[in-house]
């Protein structure tokens, strides 16, 4: 038992896992450099032909045809017919912002408890999303930009209460916006509408939860799970009708201040926009 206990304690990511979170890290100085070779990329017909549209080579295989969508449960139709209306939206709509409302239910739809812990047969809370080992290492942060009835700032939110737990609050807009360069490149990026979107979603991991029973590699379990949640969080924008764009180009550690991240076991992973 002494044992197991001293599993919480001991190190269990290993130097050479540090070294590519951190090379894989972006910072102000690379912003420019980053962006224009992506902008290179997008622009060019060849990259996005036959790259986005390349599947792996096998030679001569036998072929089976699956069959076709049509006669789908009416579950399964409303799921594909989100899966269609999936996408991502970069320009965001001036006079019409999302409300309280809207968000309440974006967060609730994209990640939300499906079962309580029941002490009984120590089963842990489940959520809709899938985890490794049921230990749950994403934490969901909110920036509030234009949703009136919050507060401008920074705030965490709590899938146990469902409340959003106010912990960095802006003076005024300028600090907002002050903000948002550092960590977003707003500035600097004009892949994305930022002055307009309503809010923005950034996904951190809290790496020792899985970390400590799966060691490194645990962060492939967090980094899986982050996917998991953006997905939702897209089909939850489809059928609400609010636009959503992942943003995966931010200042690493500007971002994890942001959010008050200090151990290098908390990573921020990706952020999002969303707004009419």
């Amino acid at each position: 038992m002494a044992k197991i206990r001293n599993l919480l304690f001991e190190p269990c990511i290993a130097d050479v896992s540090y070294d590519f979170l951190e090379q894989s890290k972006l910072y102000c100085f690379q912003a420019k450099e980053y962006s224009e070779r992506l902008n290179a990329v997008m622009s060019s017909d060849y990259f996005m032909r036959n790259i986005s549209q390349h599947s792996i080579e096998l030679g001569f295989c036998e072929e089976y045809d699956l069959l076709t969508t049509d006669h789908l449960p009416p579950l399964a139709q409303a799921l594909n017919e989100l899966n269609q209306l999936r996408n991502s939206q970069r320009n965001f709509n001036q006079e019409n912002k999302i409300s309280l409302e809207d968000l309440s239910h974006f967060l609730h739809l994209s990640y939300s408890i499906t079962q309580r812990f029941d002490p009984a047969i120590l089963i842990p809370p489940r959520r809709n999303i899938p985890s490794g080992g049921g230990l749950y290492p994403i934490d969901i942060y909110v920036i509030n930009q234009h949703i009136h009835e919050l507060p401008q700032g920074v705030f965490i939110y709590d899938i146990f209460t469902n409340k959003l737990k106010l912990i960095r609050k802006f003076k005024d807009s300028d600090e907002l916006n002050k903000a948002l360069n550092k960590t977003l490149f707003a500035q600097q990026k004009n892949d994305i509408d930022y002055t307009r979107a309503s809010a923005f979603m950034v996904l951190g991991a809290e790496l020792e939860r899985s970390c400590f029973k799966y060691l490194d590699r645990g962060i492939r379990w967090a980094i899986l799970e982050a996917g998991e949640i953006v997905q939702a969080m897209y089909l939850a924008s489809a059928s609400l009708e609010v636009g959503c764009c992942a943003i995966g180009g931010f200042n690493d550690e500007a971002l994890a201040q942001l959010i008050d991240y200090q151990n290098p076991s908390q990573i921020t992973l990706l952020a999002l926009a969303i707004g009419k």
